[in-house]
């Protein structure tokens, strides 16, 4: 790494600190989805709306509450597990009465699963490779010989076992 490229790095820290402390939420274009636990929190209903809704603007769970039509306990559940999970964070705070008012924010403005979400449910029993585009033609000729050679009928009781190849 060069100096100039440090120095734009430091400019582009000091930059980011400035608008931060001057309430400016900066938030990425696309959150991907890597592990089955935001996958799953992002399959709930409430959970998209609450995401929804705080696409809008900044909101506390009173807000969301209102918005929804839905208990404010509700939401407030809902809005610990998706700032767990990296969804979600505080962006702002008030002190009502004595209380801590939390506002949130989504982290992205869309967010994917990652192409490679369900690789490690299947990491033990499979087998990559990369191969030169230009032979995969050879490849899979003779990977169809293969088939052909070694498939049979599948049946009870013998010593067979099944293969499944999926190409992406």
């Amino acid at each position: 790494m060069t100096v100039q490229n440090c120095c734009a790095i430091l400019y582009l820290i000091k930059v980011l600190i400035v608008l931060i402390d001057k309430g400016v939420v900066i938030i990425k274009d696309i959150h991907y989805i890597t592990d089955l636990e935001q996958l799953k929190a992002l399959s709930d209903p409430l959970r998209v709306n609450i995401i929804t809704a705080l696409g809008t603007g900044k909101k506390n769970s009173q807000q969301l509450a209102k918005t929804l039509k839905v208990p404010r306990t509700r939401v407030h559940y809902h809005l610990n597990l998706l700032e767990k999970i990296g969804i979600i964070e505080v962006v702002d705070t008030d002190l009502v009465n004595g209380i801590v008012q939390k506002y949130y924010y989504p982290t992205a403005r869309a967010f994917v699963p990652s192409p490679n979400i369900f690789q490690k449910l299947f990491s033990d029993d499979t087998i990559e490779f990369v191969i030169d585009k230009d032979k995969l033609d050879d490849f899979l000729k003779e990977y169809q010989g293969l088939i052909e050679k070694y498939s049979t009928e599948k049946q009870e009781n013998t010593n067979t076992i099944v293969l499944s190849l999926l190409k992406i």
